[in-house]
């Protein structure tokens, strides 16, 4: 026979030991309940940033301007100018193709706008026109200042020369430009109405969906060489111009 003392002994032994054990699982509960929250933490965290970034690109590929505007779109500089009519830039592709902008335009009495860099210079450019109608031209087109100037490097459709002086030609990335110079007396510019000459690269021979190169640097040192002065470099974008009452559109894209 096993002595009173010997039983309750025991007995205090299985209680302590289901105590022990009843409180190492509420220990195990409440640490595993604290990963459940840390891990839901972390997932918000995460969630709230895929969503934030998603709101950003939706958010630069929905950007419209309308009529006149220049800005930044995913890195790159883009300009609208526009008179009479209606113009609309859009950016649909460009949280892909950082450099892709669109243009629709409707009874415009002249329209140019693109995308590219707000600060000029000797680049080689790289661009891509997968669909455009009811251009005049696409080109590379900017601005100097001291002296004020606006050139062309003009890759698809034909610059108006008929008042413009021939100066001669230069061939670059495997084609043969023509050289124009002229002269705009009282018109519109980067700053303000002015007179400023236009100095004008034209070949025109480009085609829609395929990829090209423009060296700027060629153009700038045959026109330096032709005493063509040019000043300090504003911007310069692959620009679309249309003009005299024109309606159509274009996708592009720059690089």
């Amino acid at each position: 026979m096993v002595p009173k003392n010997r039983l309750m002994e025991t007995a205090l032994a299985i209680s302590d030991s289901i105590a022990g054990d009843s409180e190492t699982r509420h220990k195990k509960e409440n640490s595993m309940n604290s990963m459940r929250l840390v891990l839901s933490q972390v997932q918000n965290v995460i969630l709230c940033a895929l969503v934030a970034a998603g709101c950003a690109t939706l958010v630069a590929s929905a950007q419209t301007v309308s009529g006149n505007g220049t800005g930044t779109n995913n890195g790159y500089y883009y300009s609208l100018y526009s008179s009479g009519g209606s113009a609309t830039m859009t950016f649909p592709s460009a949280s892909t193709y950082a450099g892709n902008y669109a243009i629709t335009w409707s009874g415009v009495s002249d329209v140019v706008g693109g995308k590219g860099w707000s600060t000029g210079g000797s680049k080689s450019v790289g661009y891509n026109v997968g669909s455009a109608s009811g251009y005049n031209t696409i080109s590379v087109y900017g601005w100097t200042t001291s002296p004020l100037v606006e050139y062309y490097i003009t890759e698809m459709g034909s610059l108006y020369t008929g008042n413009a002086t021939y100066k001669g030609s230069v061939s670059s990335d495997g084609h043969t430009y023509s050289t124009y110079e002229h002269q705009q007396v009282n018109q519109p510019s980067i700053q303000g109405t002015a007179t400023f000459e236009q100095y004008l690269d034209d070949w025109g021979g480009a085609s829609k969906g395929t990829n090209y190169t423009v060296t700027t640097g060629n153009h700038f040192s045959h026109w330096s060489s032709l005493g063509m002065s040019m000043g300090s470099y504003n911007y310069m974008i692959l620009a679309t111009e249309a003009y005299n009452g024109a309606s159509g559109n274009v996708n592009a894209t720059v690089w």
